[in-house]
């Protein structure tokens, strides 16, 4: 019987899974590389979301249909 549990898993519990880690070896991934550039985007990301700039949830309705109008 499958368990679900609510608690999300540490990058290190995901760099420490088998299948993670043949999928990064299969890329030529390694584990520093995936902590080096968690590092870079912490390290570059805003801190705080600028008032002026609302989140994506606030600009799409949530009855919106997506339509394709061909030429």
């Amino acid at each position: 019987m499958m368990r679900y549990v609510d608690q999300e898993l540490t990058v290190e519990d995901m760099l420490a899974d088998p299948i993670v880690q043949i999928l990064m070896r299969y890329d030529g991934i390694s584990a520093s590389d995936v902590r080096h550039t968690i590092e870079q985007v912490t390290q570059n990301r805003p801190q705080k979301i600028a008032p002026d700039r609302p989140l994506w949830r606030d600009h799409a309705p949530e009855n919106r249909r997506l339509s394709h109008r061909a030429a």
